[in-house]
Order: C-alpha cells, then sequence, then structure tokens
C-alpha cells in the first residue's frame, strides 16, 4: 500500500499478510491518531482481499509498542473529545479481533497499555523470550484505566484473577510468565525465535490447534464460574477499598472489568469508555501524567548540559563492597558496564561479592536474567583489595563510610592513581566541594547519591560541585540513564535535597513522640496522607544510626536543634538501630513490623485534634507535611534545584511521597499556596521559627500564583 508513513503491508506467495509498525519520529512504537487512521486503512484493504494469516509485528529494535502516546492524553480537553479517541480504538480493535482469518501478534520488547490491547484483540500471541519482553496494562499509575479493550479481552485470556492482579496493581509479566499465564501462546528465546514465529504461521495455515495452559480445579470454579466471579470480584473490593480511596482509577477498572461479566455484547466496552472519561480530567491523573513526563524529561541529558557529550565509559571501579556499594557494582555489570570492586582487605571484598551474587541470584530467579547470562555478570564484576586493577577505569564511584576525613583520604588517592578519571561520591549528605578539594582536578568530581536499595529505587541524585565542570555532570547523568535509572542535578549544599527536604518530616515525628504522641497514630496520620510508610517506620527502614549521622549535619545548620539528634543517640547507643537490629521504633520479625517499642510509645500518650475540613490536612499532617513543603520550596529558592518539578519528581522517586499528590510543591499548589502560609504562620506562633514560611511561598501566596502556573511539559513514550 502506497501513503502510509507508520505501518507497512507485505503480502507473499503463500497468502500471509504482514503489517509492520515502525512510528516515525519516536523511538518507541506509540498509538496517535495518525497510527490509528493508517491501521483502519490496512483493514480496509485486508477485509478487501482476506489473507489466508495476517501478522502484526514491530519494525523497531525498542519493541513491540510502549501504548499509547501520553501527549495525546494530556491534550484532550472535553469528554466528547475522550469519547471520540476511546470509540477509534474499540472500532479498529474490534476490526481486528473480528477478522475471519488467524491474526497473530509478534511480539518483543515492551508490550504495554494500548500495545497489549491491540495483542489481545489478536487470536494468536507469540512472544520472544528475554529481559527486555514485558506485558502489562500500567495505566492505573497514571490514574487512568486501560481503554481500548483491556478490562473486556484481558479477563477472558487470562481469568479473571490474574486480570484484576495485572491492571488494578499494573504488574508486569515477562514472556515466561505470559506463557504459563496464557497470555501469550508461545515463548522462544531469542537464538530460536525467527523460526519457532516461522513454525507457529505455518502451523495456522494448516489448521493446526495450539495447545492451551491447564488449569485445576480451583482455577476452573474461580475463573470460570459466576459464583466464582462473585468471590473473586468481592474480594478485589475489599482489597482495593484503601488504595482505592487516593487512586480512583483502581475503582473505575474494577467496574469496568465487573460490567464486561455481567452484561453481553457490547456493554462492558460503553461501561470502559464511560469509567475512562470519568478519571482522565481528576487531578490525580493530572499529577501522576505529570510526573510521568517529569521522569521522561529528567531522563534526557539535555535537560541538565547543553551542547557537552559525556565521557565514553567502558570500565568502572567502585570503592568500598558495603551494601551500597556491592549494589552499585552489580547495578553496573548488570547493564553491561564492566567493574571492579575495591575495598581495604579481601574479606570486605568477599562478602561484597557474596552481595552482588545474591542480588544476580535474585535476577535470575525473576526471569530478568537467564542463568548464563547472571554468571557472565559476576565474571564482569573483578574483587580486589589492592589498586592495581583500577588501572584504566573511566569512571570510579566512592562508597565508603560516610566521613569527610576517609572520603577525602581515598579521592586524593583516586586523583593520584586515575589522572583522567571522573570521580564521583556516593555521599548522602556530606560536602562534594570540600571532597574534590583534595584532589588537583576538582572539575573531574561530583557526587553519584543513590538510594537504598541500589537496584530497586528509581532516583539518583547527581551532585554539581562548585567546581565540577559540565562534561563531568554530562557524564554522570548519562550513566545514570543507561542503568535504567532517573538522573536528578542538585547543587552542592547540605542534605542535597531530598534528604535536606525529608529530615524535617522525620524530625518533627520524634518531635510528635517526645510531645506524648503515640508512634502508631503518627505513622497512620502520614499514611492516610498517602506515603507509603510512616516516618518512624522509614526511619526504622534507613537505620537509626544513618539518621544519626544525618541529623548531626542539619543540627549544626540549624538555629533550632531539637531533640532528635539526642533521641538518636540515646536509640544508637541501646542498639535500636531499626530493622536491621531487630527494634528501633518498632519491633521486626524478618520483614515483618511488629508492635512499636518503648521509642514509639510516651509514657504520657496525649493525641492531637485530628479534625479537617474537606480539602485541609489533619493537625497531625500539618505538622508532618507543611515541614517538607516549606523545605521543598527553600530548596528552590536556594538553587538546590532549578524547577518546581524537579524537586517534587525527586521526592516522589527518592522517597515515596504520595504519587497522586505529585510531590510536596505540587501538594502546595492543590491546597492551595494561601493556606498553606496560614499554615505555617500558625505553627510558628504555637512552636516556633522552624514553622517560619519560606520567602518564595510568601512571594506566591501574595501574587496568587502557583509553583506550576507556567509549567508546560511534552514527551513521547
Amino acid at each position: 500500500m502506497s501513503g502510509l508513513q507508520h505501518l507497512r503491508l507485505d503480502r507473499d506467495e503463500r497468502g500471509v499478510a504482514t503489517v509492520t509498525f515502525d512510528v516515525q519520529g519516536s523511538p518507541f512504537n506509540v498509538f496517535n491518531d495518525q497510527v490509528i487512521g493508517e491501521l483502519r486503512a490496512v483493514l480496509d484493504e485486508l477485509e478487501h482481499d482476506l489473507p489466508r494469516v495476517v501478522v502484526f509485528r514491530s519494525g523497531k529494535a525498542s519493541g513491540f509498542f510502549a501504548g499509547a502516546d501520553v501527549n495525546r492524553i494530556q491534550q484532550l480537553e472535553t469528554a466528547d473529545e475522550v469519547r471520540s479517541v476511546i470509540d477509534a480504538g474499540h472500532e479498529v480493535f474490534g476490526r481486528i479481533e473480528h477478522l475471519p482469518c488467524p491474526t497473530i501478534a509478534v511480539i518483543h520488547g515492551p508490550c504495554l497499555g494500548g500495545g497489549l490491547e491491540f495483542a489481545l484483540a489478536c487470536r494468536y500471541r507469540i512472544a520472544r523470550d528475554d529481559a527486555s519482553t514485558k506485558f502489562g496494562l500500567p495505566e492505573v499509575t497514571l490514574g487512568l484505566i486501560p481503554g481500548w479493550g483491556g478490562t473486556q479481552r484481558l479477563p477472558r485470556v487470562v481469568g479473571l484473577r490474574e486480570a484484576l492482579r495485572i491492571i488494578l496493581e499494573g504488574v508486569n509479566l515477562n514472556a515466561s510468565k505470559a506463557a504459563a499465564d496464557g497470555l501469550v501462546d508461545v515463548s522462544a528465546p531469542p537464538e530460536i525465535f525467527d523460526a519457532t514465529v516461522s513454525h507457529f504461521i505455518d502451523d495456522r495455515m494448516m489448521g493446526r490447534s495450539v495447545r492451551r495452559p491447564s488449569h485445576g480445579l480451583l482455577d476452573t470454579l474461580l475463573d470460570g464460574t459466576w459464583p466464582g466471579h462473585a468471590v473473586v470480584l468481592a474480594t478485589a473490593r475489599r482489597r482495593i477499598a484503601q488504595r482505592g480511596r487516593d487512586y480512583p482509577a483502581i475503582h473505575a477498572a474494577l467496574r469496568a472489568i465487573e460490567a464486561g461479566f455481567g452484561s453481553p455484547g457490547s456493554y462492558g466496552f460503553e461501561v470502559e469508555r464511560e469509567e475512562f472519561v470519568g478519571v482522565v480530567f481528576t487531578p490525580v491523573a493530572r499529577s501522576l501524567i505529570g510526573l510521568f513526563f517529569q521522569r521522561e524529561r529528567a531522563r534526557k541529558p539535555a535537560t541538565w548540559v547543553r551542547g557537552v557529550k559525556p565521557a565514553i565509559i567502558q570500565k568502572t571501579a567502585v570503592v568500598g563492597a558495603g551494601t551500597m556499594g556491592a549494589g552499585i557494582a552489580q547495578l553496573l555489570a548488570f547493564n553491561g558496564i564492566p567493574v571492579v570492586l575495591k575495598d581495604i582487605n579481601d574479606e570486605i571484598v568477599d562478602a561484597g561479592i557474596k552481595k552482588c551474587a545474591a542480588l544476580t541470584d535474585a535476577a535470575v530467579a525473576k526471569a530478568l536474567l537467564s542463568r548464563e547470562a547472571g554468571d557472565a555478570l559476576m565474571q564482569s564484576i573483578t574483587p580486589t583489595s589492592g589498586w592495581e586493577s583500577l588501572a584504566g577505569c573511566d569512571l570510579v564511584i566512592e562508597a565508603v563510610v560516610e566521613r569527610e576525613e576517609i572520603k577525602r583520604t581515598v579521592f586524593k588517592d583516586l586523583a593520584e592513581r586515575l589522572p583522567n578519571a571522573v570521580l564521583a561520591s556516593n555521599t548522602s549528605a556530606l560536602s562534594v566541594t570540600r571532597i574534590a578539594d583534595t584532589t588537583p582536578s576538582p572539575e573531574r568530581v561530583a557526587g553519584l547519591h543513590f538510594f537504598n536499595p541500589v537496584h530497586k529505587m528509581q532516583l539518583v541524585e547527581v551532585v554539581r560541585g562548585r567546581a565540577s565542570n559540565d562534561a563531568t555532570i554530562a557524564t554522570l547523568v548519562e550513566l545514570v540513564r543507561k542503568l535504567g535509572k532517573v538522573p536528578v542535578v542538585v547543587a552542592d549544599s547540605p542534605g542535597f535535597l531530598v534528604n535536606r527536604t525529608l529530615f524535617p518530616y522525620l524530625d518533627e515525628a520524634v518531635r510528635l513522640v517526645i510531645e506524648g504522641v503515640p508512634g502508631a497514630e503518627i505513622d497512620r496520620a502520614a499514611v492516610r496522607f498517602g506515603m507509603p510508610m510512616g516516618p518512624l517506620e522509614l526511619l526504622d527502614q534507613i537505620g537509626v544510626d544513618i539518621a544519626a549521622d544525618v541529623s548531626k549535619t542539619f543540627a549544626a545548620l540549624s538555629s533550632d536543634v531539637g531533640p532528635s539528634p539526642t533521641r538518636f543517640a540515646e536509640m544508637v547507643s541501646a542498639g535500636a538501630l531499626g530493622k536491621k537490629s531487630g527494634h528501633g521504633f518498632y519491633h521486626y520479625h524478618g520483614d515483618r513490623r511488629g508492635k512499636p517499642t518503648q521509642w514509639a510509645t510516651p509514657k504520657h500518650p496525649h493525641s492531637p485534634v485530628q479534625n479537617a475540613d474537606a480539602g485541609e490536612l489533619s493537625a497531625l499532617q500539618k505538622r508532618l507535611m507543611y515541614p517538607m513543603i516549606n523545605e521543598a520550596a527553600k530548596c528552590l529558592e536556594a538553587g538546590v534545584v532549578a524547577e518546581a518539578w524537579m524537586a517534587d519528581l525527586a521526592m516522589v522517586l527518592g522517597t515515596g511521597f504520595a504519587p497522586f499528590r505529585g510531590g510536596p510543591l505540587r501538594t502546595a499548589d492543590t491546597l492551595g499556596i494561601e493556606r498553606v502560609v496560614r499554615g505555617l504562620d500558625a505553627l510558628s506562633g504555637e512552636y516556633g521559627e522552624r514553622f517560619e514560611a519560606a520567602r518564595l511561598l510568601r512571594t506566591l501566596a501574595d501574587e496568587g500564583r502557583g509553583f506550576y502556573a507556567d509549567t508546560q511539559m511534552h514527551a513521547h513514550v
């Protein structure tokens, strides 16, 4: 066919039609109005001259389909416009579903969102079994629901229970799990994938049947009967009750799924469309879509440094084989970068290698790597207690103990031995500038603050020291991107951005306990706000000893030191280090949190009044959250980051700050800047100057502006 820009239709002499997607101007295939229009034209041709088999595949190495173009979703302005877009997808995918010949989706790489909904409309699916291939409907993570038939077709293919897990939790499946669930008919490793596809097409032309996974009696009862559906749906409603309060799309998706089982014909698709319309314009969707664009923007090197090419990194080293150092080394090796892992003696290095092996084994168990790839990964990590193996390194990441004098000594040695390498410190709060001062070329030194656990946390703070040059920053930003993480460049100041913004929140929680508020009540207030866990439980996860070290940094800068550093020191002295010691503010039994300890249980407990007006925070939530909002505003005012979205993205990715609220500064906009300033003034009058509102907050309140009044971000996925 002529006139197609994003699709190609080829036919062979056997009667096999192959439709290849290669969306121009995008690194990934995405569905937009033009692609849907061209697919409609291709279907006109196929329906007019029906082939024996239709194969749909991607012409991009990056994968099958990343989903719908989120830009298009963001541009929707009216409910009728949304309905038009949804109806177009329903119509085109419905035509694919009803083609009278076999239709096969050949899948490699991501098959997500609208891409999976498209694949579900095909009669068969075959997948390349490697680490890059993944299936999912992640719409709820954007505050949306699957809108092109995903809530209707997925339960019919994989069963109601698994469909609920995939849709309501935003779970991704690898190729082998997708095959076990029946989502794909065949999965094959890369080396035989093309041959497997060819044989599969031949079998369809011969009319041979496809073996589907068998299910046990319980699966049949729950997924295949009306009483079973009722039990599963009732259980799902109970499970999502709390989370659905903050994420309305979860309840909307469940209603659409239920409608598909409750009525025949097109009713379920109509409900799906109306439920999508009901969530797309909510503040939650706006916040989550905003975070999506922020993440994409942060991963572009040009956001941080323009006109400078990053250095090519071929060999790296990590100095310090503790938990963080081992995690960083394993992450580098996982992403194909050879790394030397060094510490002061072989015993410590061996322990670090064991940590790397444990992380690699876990990745193999999750099918993120093959066993062979895992073995090769470990071979790319060179353990050493000497300096010789570091020769030729382009980049060294220091991850030794958080003591400035020790780090300065390490950097002095590194600068002497590797005069041309980029040197980065994984410090969480110490001055990168002072560390760099020990080297003859401080422009090659910066911070690279990973968060624990390294393999899970998405954020990396790239810390620009006073002398760090653009080439160094560009190199580190590109490295973070290559590692699959999200970089946020911050200025060198105590605590950088995340720890500086987080500490007043943690400090206020400890003050509240000392004042007599039960720790469990403090944590519940934070969780009700939307935090993944309360501040005291978070301190236990971080480690009270680490919090004690960080508190010393902030105490030296504050006129209101408060009782937290003393309380942390007392807990450390008593061995109450948090989860790693089995007790801190709570008792721990393995990974399970137990009851509060004496440190979270006041002798004379009392509860503050918790009443709040609609849209307001409770008194306890204000004590916890306003300091975080205030400190984020101070960071923006001081130039720690250049724009509000950078602070918000870092806090969501680095601390789990309620994603549906969009970050502390977005939260201030939602609550109203004037209201926040009034609240801070009231708290300042009652509790002291630590609640004094940032000048920037007062300026915005006076001018009637918000942090996001003029912010516009656009991206493609």
